[in-house]
């Protein structure tokens, strides 16, 4: 039945780039095909883009064909459908990119169908009907029709008309064209490559999708229709049984990267309610006419369902056998790996958290003063009750700033909040009492650039102090409490392939990753949206404005290495940090410092995992207390011991403090 959609009245019928990626020239006629069905439905001011996936003569064939009215580009990402797709999401610039298949074809209709789905601002993607057309006429006899997707069409079991679904199928696809760039596009782990028959990379789209946007929808729409060819090549027990066992690794892969609750949720209820009825439906059959045929669907149904299975389960042992057996090889894939690469000029957001201090205004400036071309800044007033942080900045006209507030005090919360608004891929955060050199966004897009595998999650910087007038403020560089040094380094749970831009892998200080301090600081650091997320944000019962008043950031390393990401070091990308100018406020910063870091070692042991820490506990006292540790090497001579008690002392009391700050978020709500 076609579906009923209508656009939302006085909503703005969004503009749609068809996007068909291709790879031989074998199925040029269906092409073609294809491309004629696509123009025939265009408006004025669509877009119809072929991406070529590493076959220069039939990107010539195509250029020569369709001089102008389609763009034909060459595949500038790896080798795959997950490239080609990626290279023309990277052309389009339309809101919306329809995908679809080069042996596809859409009807009539469908493009206006996928057009008026999207007038909601809830739906983020929308899957369409994929009606096989077999080259014979008619599926083979033996074929059950719950595994119409081993041949890339709809099957029993899919939802209805409008109903939400967890992924479409990639033949006939649209997506919003922005929310699918802060994903990182598809994933090249996953996804056909010529003629091996893998798959699921639509599926991990879906996940990312409902993940970073999780108020969004991603709904079936019939209207929105093609016919996809399947050759007599693809209707045999041959193909079908390969391309089982493609999709059970590809599941194992998917498991790997997203957990299996996520992975394989729609296949268990698949199983239990589709493959179960669909066996005694043709149990039925066999006995009410329909033979032999009846029963050769059971079999070739069970036979589907044990080889996926068997396939999925030899690949995730694979993938452990490949951890165990290779010390040097990393935890997973690096988790970046399915993005799209970070672009020269990548939207960058900066997020200032801010009380309204006076010095506000000099670190906004020095924000939008970037000579990155392609920022936002974000400003989070977490005292909005005073009303005083949109006052300060009211004098700074730049549609580049916007003011949000967060009621719930502490700078986890307030960065949490900065994130969750952010348009960009980058997140980078400073404070509101540092000024960032003018080449400081540029350099942290540099370093997420020189990363060739995409394992690089957190870029940190190095801070340094503004012109010091009290020697308290000389204490403090001096010390290099903040100042990692002039030398690019790497953080990892394992080596990966890396560059020299971005350094050698680091030293690991004997309570690495679980403090993680070396890595770098809350002040000057920037991640991909992507790895933020993975890890579940900031902690809110962490940070300046909680009862722990630190341990954030190191919790957010730690948290960022054992997920399986990299952290690196950029000593190029520099912040300038107002140090504190008087005993006072020292005073009060040292045993923030201490309660801080207690406070996350205790989260981790209360969180199951006190071994490890036990195990470093003497070692790490010698760090913490030894005046030749390479913590405390540096300190000036005239380090008043005042200092150094009471950062020990925050020590003593940041577990209880912890404690605390958890029960009091238990009563407010605010526990992640």
């Amino acid at each position: 039945m076609a579906s009923t959609t209508r656009p939302n009245p006085g909503t703005a019928v969004p503009r749609i780039a068809v996007l068909i990626s291709c790879y031989t020239a074998e199925r040029l006629d269906l092409l073609v095909t294809g491309i004629e069905a696509a123009r025939g439905q265009l408006r004025a001011d669509d877009e119809l883009i072929v991406v070529v996936d590493h076959n220069p003569d039939l990107l010539a064939a195509l250029r020569d064909r369709y001089p102008s009215g389609v763009t034909i580009e060459a595949n500038t990402h790896s080798r795959g459908l997950s490239g080609a797709r990626n290279t023309g999401v990277g052309i389009a610039t339309a809101e919306i990119v329809a995908f679809l298949d080069d042996d596809a074809a859409l009807r009539p209709g469908a493009l206006d169908a996928a057009r008026c789905a999207f007038t909601d601002p809830t739906v983020v993607a929308v899957g369409g009907a994929v009606h096989a057309a077999w080259e014979s006429g008619s599926a083979p006899t033996w074929f059950p029709d719950e595994f119409g997707w081993v041949v890339g069409c709809d099957y029993r079991g899919l939802a209805a008309d409008g109903a939400e679904i967890r992924n479409p199928i990639g033949a006939a696809m649209a997506v919003r064209r922005a929310e699918l760039v802060k994903i990182g596009g598809f994933s090249d782990r996953l996804g056909r490559v010529g003629t091996v028959p893998a798959g699921c990379e639509e599926t991990l789209m879906g996940i990312e999708l409902r993940r970073r946007f999780p108020s969004s929808r991603i709904v079936r729409t019939t209207a929105f229709a093609v016919d996809h060819v399947v050759p007599d090549s693809r209707a045999t027990l041959r193909y079908f049984s390969s391309r089982c066992r493609h999709e059970g690794r590809s599941k194992a892969v998917l498991s790997d990267m997203v957990g299996a609750d996520a992975g394989l949720s729609a296949e268990r209820s698949f199983v239990v309610r589709t493959l179960s009825s669909g066996v005694l439906r043709y149990l039925r059959q066999s006995v009410t006419g329909g033979g032999l045929a009846a029963l050769g669907r059971i079999l070739v149904l069970v036979f589907g369902l044990v080889l996926t299975a068997t396939s999925t389960a030899a690949g995730a042992a694979r993938l452990r056998l490949t951890r165990r057996t290779s010390p040097e090889a990393p935890a997973t894939t690096p988790l970046a790996a399915h993005e799209a690469a970070v672009r020269e000029d990548e939207l960058v957001t900066v997020v200032v958290p801010t009380v309204g201090r006076d010095s506000l205004i000099a670190t906004a400036n020095a924000v939008l003063a970037q000579d990155h071309p392609n920022i936002e800044l974000i400003v989070v007033d977490n005292r909005p009750h005073r009303g005083g942080v949109r006052q300060m900045v009211a004098g700074i006209e730049d549609p580049r700033l916007r003011v949000i507030d967060q009621p719930v005090p502490g700078v986890s919360a307030a960065r949490n909040i900065g994130h969750q608004s952010a348009a960009g891929r980058i997140v980078a955060f400073t404070d509101d009492d540092a000024l960032p050199d003018r080449d400081w966004v540029s350099g942290i897009v540099r370093t997420f650039r020189a990363d060739p595998v995409g394992a690089i999650g957190l870029v940190t910087g190095r801070v340094l102090g503004t012109d010091a007038t009290t020697r308290e403020q000389e204490w403090f560089e001096e010390a290099k409490v903040f100042d990692k040094g002039p030398t690019a380094t790497v953080w990892a749970m394992r080596p990966h392939e890396s560059s020299p831009e971005l350094g050698d892998f680091g030293a690991r200080g004997p309570f690495f990753p679980y403090t993680a301090g070396e890595c770098g600081s809350g002040n000057n650091m920037a991640f991909r949206s992507s790895a933020l997320e993975s890890i579940g944000g900031f902690d809110e019962r962490l940070g300046t404005g909680t009862p722990t008043r630190g341990g954030e950031d190191l919790d957010s390393f730690r948290a960022t290495l054992l997920r399986g990401w990299s952290i690196a070091y950029n000593p190029d990308a520099v912040v300038r940090h107002y140090h504190r100018d008087n005993m006072a406020d020292l005073r009060e910063q040292s045993y923030g410092y201490g309660t801080g870091m207690a406070a996350s070692l205790a989260k981790f042991v209360l969180s199951g995992h006190a071994i490890p820490i036990l195990a470093r506990f003497p070692r790490g006292l010698h760090m913490l207390f030894s005046p030749n540790s390479a913590k405390n090497v540096d300190f000036p001579s005239d380090w008043p011991l005042q200092l150094r008690a009471l950062e020990a002392w925050g020590y003593v009391t940041g577990p209880i403090l912890f404690v605390r700050s958890h029960l009091a978020g238990r009563r407010t709500g605010a526990n992640r």
